[in-house]
């Protein structure tokens, strides 16, 4: 019996576990910093993933995307965040809710970079099967040498960016949503948060239906180019 689907998909609920993990935790660590020890004095201030554990956003949809062989993301509980407590209440806050979609960002990046290396000590078999991996052959990929290093690797880049793009959907209660909030003008303001019971609906339509994956081609493209470095 084959074990390379029940190894990616392992792999992918792990990673997408600890992404949302670093995101939370980056929102809580950021608000500490700037003057709110609210979420850190709960325990969000921490990459242990139980810290932010959403029963159906962090287990139940990324569990039936890997099913579904879907793009895989997720969410976790809100960090909470007293506003009144920043020094700047205005620019403070949208920096804690921007510190999110850094975090995964950072982690995209660092795949991106550390995936050419690894390649280069691993040889001809693990580029190839970097190669599948992208076009996402996984099943051809898991026979060839160095795939659970390089398949490890290409999810940390490929889920981190697909959660920054997700969590920056211009719609509350998306991070996206609520720095449009905090940019607009207050009576602009008012009016997009009524979008706030729609949002999310939206947002799940947009990554479980592939549309995110346009704004993913960039970063595909890169990942291609960087494996035949």
């Amino acid at each position: 019996m084959d074990a390379t689907p029940f190894f990616t998909g392992a792999v992918q609920i792990l990673i997408v576990l600890l992404a949302i993990s670093a995101h939370e935790a980056a929102h809580a660590f950021a608000a500490r910093r700037l003057g709110d020890p609210t979420a850190a004095m709960l325990g969000r201030a921490s990459f242990n993933p139980l810290r932010h554990i959403d029963p159906i956003g962090t287990v139940m949809v990324p569990l039936v995307l890997v099913l579904l062989g879907l793009p895989v993301f997720g969410w976790g509980r809100p960090t909470p965040v007293l506003v009144q407590n920043f020094a700047r209440p205005r620019r403070d806050d949208l920096l804690v809710t921007a510190a999110g979609a850094a975090a995964n960002s950072f982690l995209a990046v660092a795949a991106t970079i550390v995936l050419p290396i690894v390649l280069a000590a691993l040889g001809p078999q693990a580029r190839q099967a970097s190669e599948l991996t992208i076009l996402g052959n996984f099943q051809q990929a898991g026979a060839l040498a160095g795939f659970p290093v390089v398949f490890t690797i290409l999810q940390i880049a490929l889920i981190n960016a697909y959660l920054v793009f997700f969590n920056l959907i211009p719609l509350p209660p998306f991070d996206g949503g609520q720095i449009v909030l905090l940019l607009l003008p207050a009576d602009w303001a008012e009016k997009w948060e009524r979008l706030k019971p729609y949002g999310f609906l939206v947002g799940i339509f947009l990554g479980v239906c592939g549309v995110l994956n346009l704004l993913m081609f960039p970063l595909t493209l890169i990942l291609s180019l960087v494996i035949q470095l």
